[in-house]
C-alpha cells in the first residue's frame, strides 16, 4: 500500500503554535483522529502531526507558514490552532 504524500491529501489548514503548550495540545489532538495527518512548511519540509518529537522540532526551527494536510476534514477539532 502506498502512503499519500502532501500533495495528494485533500485539507489544508494554515496552523500557529505559539507555546509548548498548543504543542503538546495540537499533537493530543492529532493523535486522536484518523488517517493521515502532516504538518508541512512549503514544499521542502513535511512531518508527522502526531509525532511530539516531529512538532516540537518544527516549532523549534521556526518553520514557516505551518500547514496540517489531512486526509479527512478535521477543522472542528484544529479549530483554535487554525488562522486565516
Amino acid at each position: 500500500m502506498v502512503k499519500p504524500t502532501a500533495n495528494e491529501l485533500r485539507y489544508r489548514y494554515r496552523i500557529e503554535l505559539t507555546t509548548m503548550a498548543d504543542v503538546r495540545d495540537f499533537v493530543s489532538t492529532a493523535c486522536k483522529c484518523k488517517g493521515k495527518l502532516l504538518l508541512c512548511s512549503g514544499k521542502d519540509f513535511e512531518i508527522n502531526a502526531q509525532s511530539m518529537l516531529g512538532v516540537v522540532l518544527a516549532r523549534k526551527l521556526d518553520w514557516n507558514e505551518l500547514t496540517l494536510v489531512t486526509e479527512h476534514d478535521y477543522y472542528n477539532e484544529f479549530e483554535r490552532f487554525i488562522v486565516a
